[in-house]
């Protein structure tokens, strides 16, 4: 990589950073004095119970896509899934790409890794995992939206004027978000329909020639997926319940221990909000964005803004120590060293 092209990289890496911690600064200088108070009269033994179940919603993530493995008959360990999970969390810190940036990597260490032939499917259940999280998490506020639009409409800004009309299109905007989103992700199930049309069935007969068969292979993959529907649907139910509504649940043990009460049905919309703002690649491991929008909404639902940022801050605080646990994860890998190499060429192909 050239020495510009380096330099390039790190300055948009201390750019998003420099966003996100910028947000968070902003957030806690507009109420030190509230939120020191919250931190001190913080109950840090619900600290534990918090953690507990943050760590049980990553596993569940792990067991999910260790499920989808299985689907495709890719051999990996259930330790070897959450290795690459728990490394996946980490590198969507500190590499760009945000969110799914881990997912990339992930993507690249499982495939070198994998047996020839297997490589391309290995790759896949990493994309299906990640379709699979988002139908879930899209569904979810798709049925919370219509209950919240009272919630949704006194939700207010500092610094903006935000009328009536203004907010109904931000809820419009997320409601077409989360349909555009299903239909983004649905539509690969449905590629034997897609390649009867002409202009597209010729550029997959196309790619799939220059690739080698390749495009072969990953509708024979969907189709394999396609026909474990029931399967999928099922894994979709538990994402909602034991992964989306964990992070909830965590948030929930946090405000007790703030000793604030807040309806459960606020705090869900908020949180499942946040978390699709927090998907944007803008903001590393969606610190920054997700904060704002989960902040703002709780103190439509009548939460003191100083309490809401507290939560929030301990909240952010759980999942950046679980981000960074999974460099230990990184570090001890046995194959570190080609996981190094591939991480070079990710950076130098984004160049």
């Amino acid at each position: 990589m050239s020495y510009f092209a380096r330099l390039k990289k790190f300055f948009w890496f201390f750019a998003k950073l420099a966003i996100a911690g910028g947000i968070v600064a902003y957030l806690i200088l507009r109420n030190p004095t509230e939120i020191l108070d919250g931190f001190r009269n913080f109950q840090y033994a619900y600290l534990l119970p918090a953690l507990a179940v943050y760590l049980f919603h990553m596993l569940v993530c792990t067991w999910r896509w260790h499920r989808l493995t299985r689907i495709l008959q890719v051999k990996l360990s259930g330790f070897e899934a959450l290795s690459l999970t728990m490394q996946g969390y980490f590198f969507s810190l500190v590499i760009p790409g945000g969110a799914i940036g881990g997912d990339v990597v992930k993507m690249g260490v499982l495939t070198k890794r994998s047996r020839a032939g297997e490589r391309m499917e290995g790759a896949f259940t990493i994309l299906m995992d990640r379709i699979v999280g988002m139908i879930a998490l899209f569904v979810l506020a798709l049925i919370l939206l219509g209950p919240a639009v009272p919630l949704l409409m006194r939700i207010d800004v500092p610094g903006l004027n935000l009328t009536d009309g203004m907010r109904e299109l931000l809820i419009l905007g997320l409601a077409a978000l989360c349909l555009a989103g299903l239909g983004a992700s649905c539509v690969i199930f449905f590629h034997r329909l897609l390649e009867r049309l002409p202009l597209f069935g010729r550029l997959m007969h196309w790619g799939d020639r220059i690739s080698g068969g390749m495009v072969t292979r990953l509708t024979r993959a969907t189709d394999t997926y396609r026909h474990a529907w029931k399967e999928l649907s099922l894994l979709t139910v538990f994402s909602v319940f034991f992964i989306h509504l964990m992070t909830s649940m965590t948030f929930f043990i946090l405000l007790i221990g703030l000793g604030i009460e807040v309806p459960l049905f606020t705090l869900i919309v908020a949180t499942t909000i946040g978390n699709i703002v927090g998907l944007i690649p803008l903001f590393p491991s969606g610190i920054g964005g997700r904060d704002v929008a989960t902040i703002t909404i709780l103190a439509a639902g009548g939460v003191a803004v100083g309490d809401a940022k507290t939560g929030q801050l301990i909240y952010t605080a759980i999942v950046l120590f679980f981000n960074l646990v999974g460099g230990f994860f990184f570090l001890f890998d046995p194959g570190r060293r080609e996981t190094e190499q591939l991480l070079e060429q990710e950076l130098e192909s984004e160049s």
